[in-house]
């Protein structure tokens, strides 16, 4: 009989992984850019009506609710992370839709808007995972890296501070299913972890998206 001693058995922890996880295991940055297109082009799109670039907020499909005023806002309006490290209180209109992403490592924290300008909703994708400054510094580079090898125009974005916390980054626009995209990157670290946010948000409405931003880190609470 033949030898089969020398044949190795494929090792399933090597198997490729599929679909948003794969992707992110490949190129976090770029994974990023895979996943919040597919949430908002996917199933979470399905039914939801289409605005004009400074059209009012949709009715919540995806159960949002109308953000308090910073006067009567409590603990209760945070949307906790995975991690539990910190929560935000979603802008008007946005929910979390960190479920919908599926088993991604290191995913911390999604959060859509209902409102979709140009057949795409804005959208944030914060990762989570240890690490220290000189972590996150290689992180951005690769990030950048990453984005202008896969043809992405790549550009200098203002710094952020994050609950007291200094976060720098950059800005991408690309082209995806025939929709302009912006999405602005940020990175920081605190008490040895590494949060790598996304805002992704169509070209006609990034002014827009940005000033969520703002909305969402003025809110930001670390835990």
């Amino acid at each position: 009989m033949p030898d089969r001693s020398s044949r190795r058995r494929p090792d399933p922890s090597r198997r490729p992984r599929s679909g948003l996880a794969s992707a992110l295991g490949r190129a976090r940055w770029a994974g990023v850019s895979v996943l919040t297109v597919a949430l908002v082009l996917g199933g979470c799109s399905t039914g939801e009506p289409t605005t004009s670039a400074g059209g009012s907020a949709s009715s919540a499909s995806l159960g949002a609710t109308s953000a308090p005023s910073s006067a009567t806002e409590t603990d209760t309006d945070l949307v906790p992370a995975r991690s539990g490290d910190f929560g935000v209180v979603p802008p008007e209109a946005w929910a979390e839709a960190t479920d919908r992403a599926g088993d991604v490592p290191d995913l911390d924290l999604v959060l859509l808007s209902s409102r979709k300008v140009a057949g795409f909703s804005n959208n944030l994708v914060v990762l989570t995972s240890v690490g220290d400054a000189a972590s996150l510094e290689a992180e951005i580079a690769k990030g950048r890296e990453q984005m202008g090898a896969a043809g992405r125009t790549v550009s200098e974005t203002p710094d952020k501070q994050v609950a007291g916390v200094a976060a720098r980054g950059f800005q991408t626009a690309f082209e995806q299913q025939g929709i302009q995209v912006v999405a602005r990157s940020y990175g920081l670290t605190r008490s040895g972890k590494v949060y790598l946010l996304t805002l992704s948000a169509s070209e006609q409405d990034a002014e827009h998206a940005m000033t969520e931003l703002d909305e969402i880190l003025a809110s930001w609470t670390w835990s």
